[in-house]
């Protein structure tokens, strides 16, 4: 019988080999990735991947082995999916929209030479990301008149992700209707909830029946399908040269220094410290939790400049929130912190260190 060390060592040898094995197959996986990019392929071949592991299990002799294998390749199988949708989608961002969305906009801006993958709410976005199926994602977090975007705070405590990068983008909000409208005719204006709060002064002032829609350029696509001079939607210019429509008003929102803020998100955290920082918090609710929350951040030196909060959907009447502070420090004084936060926080979740582009830049 051979020793303990004996077995150990002959044990190193074999996995050796398999560490061989294995850059040797994902670097075949690449190959395979790049041929399905090529010829425009699913990652995912259900077929193959049963025949696969079929004809796997069928090498292995020792039937008390056979499901374990299969199992083992599997997993090889699915990091092996996992590398192919990362190639694949190194240069894809996702944003929640159509053609001429705020959020297009800004994708095309940060990221000119991307290919865009275009999602009908903020969930497929993140969902996007965290399947890898874009590297990047572009959602509103917040507007300087509107407040809040909740479903994007919502997904940033439920997703596995990080900021990655915030842009501060200036909107002006316009009336669009069709060729023949004049102001006078407009009955009823449809646009994104958040676009119809930015301009209720000047709806106000025009009398006219409001409709919320999923974003302002589904908005104005849909104005531009009635073709109904009663009907008009509030977007951007942009809008109104994609979808043939006649600009009624400019600059109708509340406020002239309107801007929202755009979140850059990624499943990969900035290695490089930014300026500022986030992390979603929640506590007890009992007397001076937040207080004690708040007193840690500071005491490590972290100035916030931002809390915010939203209800935690299935706990009634309990809240997470949002914090920014300043990043100028260094990360094992993040790492103290964050340490710090466990015994008051509920959760304590770290979003990353990220730059700000703000829109005078």
């Amino acid at each position: 019988m051979k020793q303990l060390e004996e077995v150990r060592q002959e044990i190193d040898e074999i996995d050796a080999q398999l560490a061989k094995l294995f850059e040797k197959r994902m670097q075949a996986a690449n190959e395979v990735a790049q041929y399905k990019m090529e010829n425009d392929m699913p990652v995912f071949d259900p077929v193959r991947e049963k025949v696969v592991i079929q004809k796997s299990k069928e090498q292995i002799h020792d039937e008390s082995l056979k499901e374990d294998y299969g199992a083992w390749i599997q997993k090889l199988m699915d990091i092996s999916k996992k590398r192919q949708r990362q190639m694949m989608s190194a240069n894809t961002v996702a944003y929640c929209g159509i053609e001429g969305a705020f959020a297009h906009s800004v994708t095309k801006r940060l990221f000119p030479d991307a290919d865009q993958k275009a999602c009908k709410s903020f969930d497929e976005v993140f969902e996007a990301v965290c399947a890898n199926e874009a590297a990047y994602g572009v959602l509103p977090l917040e507007n300087s008149n509107s407040g809040l975007v909740g479903e994007v705070m919502d997904g940033l405590l439920n997703y596995p992700i990080y900021i990655h990068q915030v842009v501060d983008e200036r909107i002006e909000q316009c009336l669009l209707g069709t060729k023949e409208a004049t102001l006078s005719d407009i009955k009823w204006v449809y646009s994104k909830d958040q676009a119809l709060w930015q301009s209720k002064d000047f709806l106000d002032r025009l009398h006219v029946e409001t409709i919320a829609y999923p974003n302002t350029a589904l908005a104005a696509q849909y104005v531009a399908q009635q073709n109904d001079k009663t009907k008009a939607a509030i977007g951007s210019k942009e809008n109104a040269s994609l979808y043939g429509l006649n600009i009624l008003a400019e600059n109708i929102e509340l406020d002239s220094s309107n801007t929202t803020r755009f979140l850059v998100i990624s499943t990969k955290e900035n290695e490089q410290l930014g300026d500022y920082c986030s992390l979603l918090i929640s506590v007890n609710n009992t007397v001076g939790s937040l207080a004690k929350a708040i007193n840690v951040i500071s005491a490590f030196g972290l100035d916030m400049d931002c809390l915010q909060s939203r209800p935690r959907k299935g706990h009634p009447f309990e809240y997470f929130f949002y914090i920014q502070a300043d990043g100028k420090t260094n990360r094992e004084n993040l790492e103290a912190c964050l340490q710090a936060l466990r015994p008051v926080c509920l959760i304590n979740k770290w979003l990353g260190s990220y730059a700000i582009q703000r829109k005078e830049d």
